[in-house]
């Protein structure tokens, strides 16, 4: 594949990804087409052998049962006749594994709908010590009697938290007994567990296309964590993950009274022109392209947002109850809205002390896919105005916070690359050929030249990680934070047909189905690479990311850590003096309550992630729920009560602008307050403006 080809390619997609297809594929031509994608394109393709084949299996069971509770082992043990010859399924194309597959999966959904709904109408003892253990929620139940038992104690067990919640969050609760409440709750959590059902029996093609789309980006994720298929509903999705543009109905969602509840309207979106839609309607049901309704009346926030992000079509009924106790029916088709500033593009600020010190959020890479990459339209820009922003405040030092930034265009970390340093090779790629490309930051110059300072955490990733090596590699920042998620290759999308390439573009407009695979890996200027490894920061500061466990090394199949010779036109900056700053960091935080308070309440949630046997006994549960709570408030409130040496000052620009909008103005008062009590700024403070100037 030429370089200008994949350089290229996603724009030019993106253009087309709204044409209709014109084809149909059987759900074995479209699994067989994506090994033939791999073999021609991925960066280190497998063997369709007997070890892709029993990988397969496992991927597709945990693709359709993540939470072991359709299937139970006796449903495995049967199905695992298949485990070694899907190979022959695949590169046959045949489906008697998959129509066999649907006909029990559609059992399996049948029957624990039915369980649902008997258990809907069963009173509870909450009072009835019984345990759910580890093992249990591990594993698969050893026949259906127990799988049975499993779904009642994961029912009994979400009745008892959401009554420990309601007992936290409202005391006048505990004057009222929970076999009062229980009827009332137990509806909730069925009817929750029912949701998950019926959203599988609403993907498009109904439960049989469910189990389609899951064998195809099964097959696909066997080659390694980032390569997926990409079915028809999901084109959009991607779209709007890409670019700087999104499909939404936007609206904002929080947990009201008595359902869900519209907080907020953006403006020009389609919920925001349909005039029929206001702040405080709650939400009773959803609808999508004429499926069955979907009460959701009694769901949370996060299963409301969950079916309505779903792989589904544009057009979304709800029906809403007015602040007066009328009904109404709105339908809303998702249109392409800019992405909200607020929450995704670039925001700086001061931080006002005896220093003055800038700081930058860049919370993810974005690119306008209409303009150039890496052009004007991009978060490199959008960075590079901030900063000339703050340098008109007379910053002493800079902070730029890539803590959560998943990446994203990788040309646009190049020029981001290039802000900081003269010129010269950035990065580097290298083929399923070997062949090393490398990526240049050509233009002189540097819009930024003083002291720099990197967050990053577990959940810095792709494109952002290749920024912090870039800049760790030339001495030009300072990293501090957890070790980078490390992911270390890139993807393109094709549309799963073998026939395309450059000269048969029109063949986007024809592709029913698009594959984005992994065709490069990736290296830092000094030839190694952050693949598993992550970036490792120089000085260590551990954040929330460690409550986490998930990093590109635990993923199945992630392809291992090379290394190749450094880039020959590598030359760094003089090196940073570390052990000094690396003294002070120990010091400080050893001595700062900031830290010791905050570290204790990182421990306490850390080991709340443990996984433990549960009673299920509502006061032995309640009492272990309150015990954590009373922990962490103790430190929290320790946090809180501590002021750091600086205030947040917004810069005049954006001064301006929180005059003229007050969402604007209420979401950045928001974001103070969090901020002020956010470690890795508090350091990067004490460091920026210590680290020596270059």
């Amino acid at each position: 594949m030429k370089r200008t080809f994949s350089a290229l390619l996603i724009p030019l997609l993106l253009l087309f990804l709204e044409s209709p297809a014109q084809t149909s594929q059987s759900t074995a031509e479209i699994a067989y087409m994506i090994t033939r994608m791999a073999e021609i394109y991925h960066v280190q393709p497998r063997v369709v052998d007997k070890s892709f084949s029993s990988d397969l299996f496992s991927q597709m069971i945990h693709a359709l049962d993540a939470d072991k509770i359709y299937f139970n082992e006796e449903d495995i043990l049967k199905l695992s006749a298949y485990k070694y010859t899907l190979d022959d399924q695949l590169l046959n194309k045949k489906e008697e594994f998959l129509n066999h597959l649907i006909i029990l999966y559609t059992k399996k959904i049948n029957q624990s709908d039915s369980i649902l709904d008997l258990l809907s109408k069963s009173r509870f003892n909450l009072n009835l010590k019984e345990t759910y253990m580890v093992s249990e929620d591990t594993s698969f139940s050893p026949d259906e009697v127990l799988r049975e038992t499993k779904i009642y104690k994961l029912v009994k067990r979400n009745i008892l938290e959401t009554l420990a919640d309601m007992y936290d969050d409202d005391s006048t609760k505990n004057n009222i007994t929970i076999d009062s409440l229980e009827p009332k709750i137990r509806k909730k959590v069925c009817h929750a567990f029912k949701r998950d059902i019926l959203r599988i029996r609403q993907t498009n093609g109904g439960l049989s296309g469910f189990v389609n789309n899951a064998w195809c980006e099964s097959v696909a994720s066997c080659y390694d964590p980032h390569t997926e298929f990409f079915s028809p509903g999901k084109k959009e999705e991607f779209q709007g993950e890409l670019g700087d543009k999104q499909l939404q109905f936007g609206f904002s969602l929080g947990d009201g009274k008595d359902a869900p509840e519209i907080t907020h309207l953006k403006p020009g979106s389609p919920a925001y022109k349909s005039g029929l839609i206001h702040e405080g309607d709650q939400i009773l049901a959803l609808q999508w392209d004429g499926n069955e309704e979907v009460d959701v009346s009694d769901g949370s926030t996060e299963e409301v947002n969950a079916f309505i992000s779903g792989d589904h079509g544009k057009s979304l009924t709800l029906t809403l109850k007015k602040s007066d106790g009328t009904l109404r029916k709105v339908t809303l088709q998702r249109e392409e809205s800019t992405m909200d500033d607020d929450n995704s593009r670039v925001r700086s600020f001061i931080l006002k002390g005896s220093h003055r010190v800038g700081f930058i959020s860049l919370p993810a890479f974005y690119t306008d896919w209409n303009g150039e990459e890496g052009g004007s339209n991009g978060c490199a820009d959008d960075v590079a105005k901030e900063i000339i922003k703050l340098k008109k405040e007379n910053i002493e030092g800079l902070i730029l916070d890539l803590r959560y930034n998943g990446g994203g265009s990788m040309l646009e970390a190049i020029a981001l690359a290039g802000i900081f340093i003269d010129y010269g090779p950035v990065g580097m790629t290298r083929d399923k050929e070997g062949k090393i490309y490398t990526m240049k930051d050509v233009n002189r110059g540097s819009v930024y030249d003083g002291p720099l300072i990197l967050l990053i955490n577990g959940f810095t990733a792709s494109a952002s990680e290749m920024l912090a090596g870039t800049l760790q590699d030339y001495h030009r920042a300072l990293i501090i934070g957890t070790p980078s998620f490390g992911k270390a290759t890139a993807q393109v999308v094709l549309p799963l047909d073998t026939m395309f390439d450059e000269q048969h573009m029109e063949r986007m407009k024809t592709a029913e189905n698009f594959i984005k695979i992994t065709i490069d890996r990736l290296f830092r200027v000094n030839g190694t690479s952050a693949q598993q490894t992550g970036v490792i920061p120089d000085i260590f500061l551990p954040d929330y990311s460690e409550t986490q466990s998930e990093r590109e090394k635990t993923l199945p199949f992630s392809l291992p850590n090379i290394t190749i010779d450094a880039n020959k036109y590598y030359h760094p900056y003089p090196a940073i003096s570390l052990e000094p700053l690396k003294s002070f960091s120990k010091s400080f935080m050893d001595t700062s309550q900031f830290f010791i308070s905050f570290n204790k309440y990182l421990d306490i949630l850390v080991q709340g992630q443990v996984a433990r046997d549960q009673v299920l006994v509502f006061n032995y549960m309640l009492e272990s729920r309150r015990q954590i709570f009373r922990d962490l408030n103790d430190e929290e409130n320790s946090i809180n009560n501590l002021k750091p040496p600086y205030e947040i000052e917004w810069n005049q620009y954006e001064k301006v602008r929180m005059q003229a909008d007050e969402d604007l103005r209420k979401s950045n008062t928001m974001l103070t307050q969090v901020l002020t009590r956010d470690t890795g700024i508090l350091l990067g403070y004490e460091l920026a403006y210590r680290m020596p100037v270059n």
